[in-house]
């Protein structure tokens, strides 16, 4: 944090000519600190604010919370820190992938601004639990703690706001017709190419990888990734099956990741806490409602629905699951 001392100053009118005053004879008087005023260092921190009702909660219930640190995320770091590049894709026109030098001396920064806040934390809540760190987007952590400890985080260095993490529910209509897609399919190729060359990547519940939706069609393998390593597939055993049959991504699905380290610890009875297997099924619409391929005959509890597709069904999906069945 930058400290400002508020000071009052006087000046002591200069005439031109006049002999040079005689120091002997000169008189002072002390000025005194009227207020000091801190304020974040980080420009993102400036506008982070927080929120009321988790700073006023006064039961002693475990409650997750997000606290904001006061550093710049690693997307919008624009600089400012002594000796340390700009990580911003819109300060640098580099994705992060490829401005990796600079985006992993900036997290060394980051690291040991996180790690100063956990050992100051371990001596203002003793129960305070730290969960993921937030560092790409959020710039902070969650943290797990009782409820009427919250208030307590702005008093460590370091901390600009304390924000409630709400379970969110997923909720979605969309259609490609609602949109209009059938429109514009020409100039994109043909309903059953369009978005060729495309990577929807969707952060949902995950997704049901034996959805015929999801079956290759012929598509071209997708491009490679930039750092050469193989894409991730991890939707684990297919339950419905006797068999050990573990998913392999396809030219359709290409990639299955699941992220629910803060979520498996805020909620319990996730049914693939360890996989991007789907768990309520909304994964699974969206992916398809966005990319699907093509299927001839769409069967719901046995009563036909006909010919169904994505909107940009010849594009790959990559699936990222952020959400459980209870929500996100």
């Amino acid at each position: 944090m930058v400290t400002a001392s508020l000071l009052a100053s006087a000046l002591l009118p200069a005439t031109a000519g006049a002999e040079p005053a005689d120091a002997g004879n000169l008189t002072g008087t002390a000025i005194e600190v009227a207020d000091r005023v801190s304020v974040p260092k980080a420009a993102t921190s400036r506008l982070a604010e927080s929120d009321p009702a988790v700073l006023a909660a006064t039961g002693t219930d475990t409650v997750p919370v997000m606290v904001k640190l006061d550093y710049d995320s690693v997307a919008t770091y624009t600089g400012g820190v002594a000796d340390l590049a700009p990580t911003s894709p819109a300060e640098t026109d580099k994705s992060l992938q490829d401005n990796a030098g600079a985006v992993q001396e900036y997290e060394q920064h980051v690291a040991g601004v996180e790690d100063s806040f956990v050992a100051d934390l371990a001596a203002a809540v003793p129960d305070a639990e730290v969960g993921t760190r937030l560092r790409t987007v959020y710039g902070g952590v969650s943290v797990r703690l009782p409820a009427d400890q919250a208030k307590n985080l702005l008093d460590i260095p370091g901390v600009v706001a304390v924000q409630a993490d709400h379970l969110n529910q997923p909720l979605t209509d969309s259609s490609p017709a609602f949109i209009g897609a059938p429109t514009i399919y020409n100039a994109l190729g043909s309903s059953t190419t369009a978005g060729s060359g495309v990577i929807v990547g969707v952060l949902d519940s995950g997704a049901w990888p034996e959805h015929p939706s999801f079956a290759d069609p012929g598509l071209p393998a997708p491009p490679p990734l930039a750092n050469g390593q193989a894409r991730v597939c991890d939707f684990g055993d297919n339950p419905l099956t006797p068999a050990n049959d573990v998913f392999v991504c396809n030219n359709k699905l290409i990639s299955g990741q699941p992220f629910l380290q803060t979520y498996n610890a805020n909620n319990s009875g996730e049914i693939y806490p360890d996989s991007a297997r789907d768990s309520n099924g909304h994964g699974t619409h969206t992916a398809s409602t966005a990319a699907g391929s093509p299927v001839a005959d769409a069967q719901t509890l046995g009563v036909s629905r006909g010919p169904i597709q994505g909107i940009a069904p010849g594009a790959h999906v990559a699936v990222y699951k952020v959400c459980g069945a209870q929500g996100c």
